[in-house]
């Protein structure tokens, strides 16, 4: 075995500029394979965020108008479905905000603030006051709190449309948010479930259960699982999930992978084609010398292997390389690539699942075709090599 592999090591080192090339063509080919796929996890990922940013993935209602027994199908989904990792009952309501002479509509909601962390992330949101919220207490957002001229401590007033009667709430803001989108941060006053509940005479009731997954694109699937587990009688639920409510996006997204595999697929193709190429250019160069060694005593097996190294060498070294270039790529895009504001327009991130995925696929790929060259070696007949040669 190690005859074979000095031969090929010596074939290789003999066209030293052709070995070379060969080299950086595989190091190019899958680096750039590899970085295409990244990029479009990447810009997969920034679209879903963008969109599920300040939106659940699910959202439970009840179709009598609220959840009178929310806490019971809370602890049921918490307790059934691990993929779920946020549950977040709440009340919502249009009001409107009074100071002085000027009266803004809005949406009060209600949340338990720990509750809805890992939706909506609120306490890394604050940059004024804090986010605990008491009775008759509320968080404002930038812009809103900057049209009414208020600061952390003042107060306000709410007029709600109760489900008898109308009623003006006085309200203190002990924290102010900032979301970064400016339509969120003009209308949502967030306060805690209690008082969104008095504000609207809603009792203990809740509005609805909104979800966060593990999985975004599992959202259709988890959402018809829940249903049947929570539907009963006399409580009819209807589930909605952002998949349902952005199918143009989602088509795109999938749409946006196909392509992206195609791409990869015949990146992946013509860099291995490269190597079955100059594996069989080799066999005929090297026919003299193989034709000797057959006559000296190399069997066709340990002649195939010499082949069947060279592949394996120049698949390795040009997957060392390709990581190196890979790197590269990664920093540049996400240093140079950016908006504005010097944030990357897509952020994409290593993911070694994938990488290690894709290297095992090209390397498997690799050495499969290069047995047909090796195959081609076998058949050379050693007399007939010497007598043309």
């Amino acid at each position: 075995m190690l005859l074979p592999f000095k031969i090929a090591w010596r074939f290789l080192l003999s066209k030293k500029l052709q070995t070379l090339l060969v080299i950086f063509g595989i190091a190019i080919g899958v680096s750039v394979q590899i970085f295409i796929g990244l990029v479009s996890q990447g810009l997969e990922k920034t679209l879903v965020n963008k969109v599920l940013a300040y939106s659940p993935h699910i959202s439970v209602y009840s179709k009598s108008g609220g959840f009178s027994d929310w806490q019971k199908e809370a602890d049921q989904i918490r307790s059934n479905f691990p993929e779920v990792k946020a549950v977040s009952p709440n009340v919502n309501n249009q009001a409107w905000i009074k100071l002085e002479n000027m009266t803004i509509p809005i949406l009060v909601r209600g949340f338990n603030i720990s509750d809805t962390e890992r939706l909506y992330n609120i306490t890394a949101a604050i940059y004024e006051g804090s986010s605990s919220v008491n009775d008759n207490e509320a968080l404002l957002g930038k812009e809103l709190a900057e049209r009414l001229g208020v600061k952390v401590g003042d107060e306000v007033s709410i007029l709600t449309l109760g489900r008898q009667t109308r009623q003006t709430v006085t309200i203190k803001i002990v924290g102010l948010y900032d979301f970064g989108v400016a339509k969120i941060n003009n209308a949502w006053v967030i306060t805690n479930l209690t008082t969104a509940q008095n504000f609207i005479g809603f009792g203990n009731k809740v509005t609805e259960i909104e979800l966060a997954i593990d999985d975004p694109f599992q959202a259709d699937v988890v959402s018809v699982k829940i249903s049947s587990a929570l539907s009963r009688e006399g409580e009819a639920l209807y589930l909605s999930n952002w998949k349902d409510q952005n199918q143009l996006l989602v088509s795109a997204i999938v749409g946006q992978k196909l392509v992206t595999l195609v791409i990869q697929f015949f990146i992946m193709l013509a860099t291995i084609i490269s190597i079955v190429n100059i594996l069989t250019i080799n066999v005929f160069q090297k026919s003299k010398q193989v034709g000797i060694l057959k006559a000296m005593g190399l069997t066709d097996f340990s002649a195939s292997l010499v082949f069947l190294y060279q592949a394996l060498l120049l698949s390795l070294i040009g997957i060392a390389l390709s990581l190196g270039f890979l790197v590269v790529f990664l920093r540049g895009f996400n240093q140079y690539i950016v908006t504005a504001q010097g944030l990357p327009v897509v952020k994409v991130t290593m993911d070694y699942r994938f990488i290690g995925l894709s290297i095992l696929i090209f390397f498997v790929v690799s050495m499969s075709t290069a047995i047909f060259p090796a195959l081609r070696c076998i058949k050379l007949n050693p007399i007939e090599v010497i007598k043309n040669a």
